[in-house]
């Protein structure tokens, strides 16, 4: 038999120990505050947190891992209540008070106790036992059994007269216990899911601003032109507490003084890729030209492209080639943006590129591209390759997206360069090969 989504026959003993101690006092659940309110107190009090850091240490510090770390602090994770698991922990012998049981009619005034039993009913769960005490958005106004709240299960009691118990009533009324519980954990983890939605923007919006301010700040000073007297000892930031669970650190930078480097505008960087992209459209409407072509001088054609679209400096061009299979662009003879052009040929050698990428870079925030050629006419197993060897890097920090059929993109942070974010875009272009030529000499 069932009672709601509940089965009836999953009630089963265990324990029967009538001296049973109660570890924790039992409590009226849902009581201890609205959850839209408390959970915005708790965004608010991270905020705080992230407008207390040190100038420094947030120029200094990797975005990405910022974020990580903080909408980690944010996040909360709903209570799991494994409702078909609950069972008899407890049973014991009690006195019941029937005094005023209109059933046990009675013309004396002296109180009246029968034999009784109570049983404590046991629910495992998962989860931070602090949320059983947040009301959700919605909730019974008849209320919800008392409950002692463990670790990782919680308990209610039931108690009833020896003399007149009735086992389906009984055990509807376990199942209504249960299932008013497990209605408000639902609703509760609905109110979560919108709080934790929320979380990721408010903490980026937060970063944000901090990081503004700070640049500000330190701007000024810049501007002054006085010089800073160095200190002693290196700088030093504290770290984070930890916390329960999955522990983490705040992210760890560099101690030297923080100096403003150039960036490669977001806008700019959307549009080379896009110019780069463009090529596929080149390679499909005249494979016979790109078919014996190495890498070398498969580069040759996106340079071609790209300056193209930009005015050179004293140079004559913007982009240049550095080595055999690089385009880049130089600030201060150092890289700032970085494009790797390589065929595929297997997961060990891509990995190799990208060790020759990571090994380019020079300035914060640097974004670059890894553009693989591929002749295998497999590009969807390749594309999930590169996909999976970016993401078990070392140094990968979050995917920002990953197209099946485009490109994908990559936050890296390299151990040696603590703080600096890496921006890498990969590209997979299918080239054409020689069956595509015999196949194109047989047309012609």
């Amino acid at each position: 038999m069932k009672y709601g989504n509940i089965a009836i026959a999953n009630i089963y003993c265990v324990n029967l120990n009538p001296t049973a101690g109660r570890e924790e006092p039992m409590i009226h659940p849902f009581r201890d505050g609205d959850a839209f309110p408390t959970f915005q107190k708790m965004i608010e009090k991270v905020v705080e947190e992230i407008q207390s850091l040190n100038n420094e240490y947030i120029l200094k510090a990797s975005q990405t891992e910022l974020e990580d770390f903080y909408v980690e602090k944010a996040i909360l994770t709903p209570i799991l209540l494994h409702t078909d698991k609950y069972c008899i922990e407890n049973q014991i012998s009690v006195p019941i008070d029937v005094s005023n049981n209109f059933q046990r009619f009675t013309m004396s005034a002296q109180k009246i106790t029968v034999s009784g039993t109570s049983l404590d009913i046991a629910i495992p769960y998962e989860g931070d036992s602090d949320l059983w005490k947040i009301r959700p958005s919605s909730y019974s106004v008849s209320g919800y059994p008392e409950i002692e709240i463990r670790e990782h299960e919680i308990v209610f009691n039931i108690r009833f007269a020896d003399d007149s118990v009735n086992t389906l009533d009984l055990k509807n009324r376990i199942n209504r216990h249960v299932l008013d519980l497990a209605c408000a954990i639902e609703t509760l983890k609905s109110d979560i899911e919108k709080h934790n939605k929320n979380v990721p923007n408010r903490i980026k919006d937060a970063l944000c601003c901090k990081r503004k301010q700070a640049e500000t700040a330190i701007g000024s000073v810049l501007a002054l032109g006085i010089p800073m007297k160095r200190r002693d000892q290196p700088l030093t930031f504290t770290v984070a507490t930890q916390r329960r669970k999955s522990p983490k650190c705040r992210p760890k930078v560099h101690t030297e003084v923080y100096k403003p480097e150039p960036t490669l505008d977001e806008e700019e960087y959307q549009y080379i890729l896009k110019v780069i992209r463009g090529m596929s459209l080149v390679i499909e409407r005249s494979p016979s030209s790109f078919i014996t072509l190495d890498e070398e001088a498969i580069r040759t054609h996106f340079l071609l492209q790209l300056n193209g679209h930009y005015e050179g400096n004293a140079s004559g061009e913007t982009f240049n080639a550095s080595g055999k299979t690089d385009i880049l662009i130089k600030v201060d003879n150092k890289n700032i943006f970085i494009a790797e052009c390589k065929f595929w040929d297997g997961v060990k050698k891509f990995n190799e590129a990208i060790d020759q990428l990571l090994g380019y870079l020079s300035w914060r925030d640097s974004k670059c591209a890894l553009l693989i050629f591929n002749r295998t006419k497999n590009s969807s197993s390749v594309r999930k390759k590169m996909h999976d060897a970016m993401e078990h890097r070392a140094e990968h920090r979050k995917t920002v997206s990953c197209n099946p059929d485009n490109d994908a993109r990559y936050v890296f942070v390299k151990e040696s360069d603590l703080g600096r974010e890496i921006i890498i875009t990969t590209q997979l272009y299918d080239m054409p090969n020689h069956l595509d030529l015999q196949q194109i000499n047989k047309a012609d």
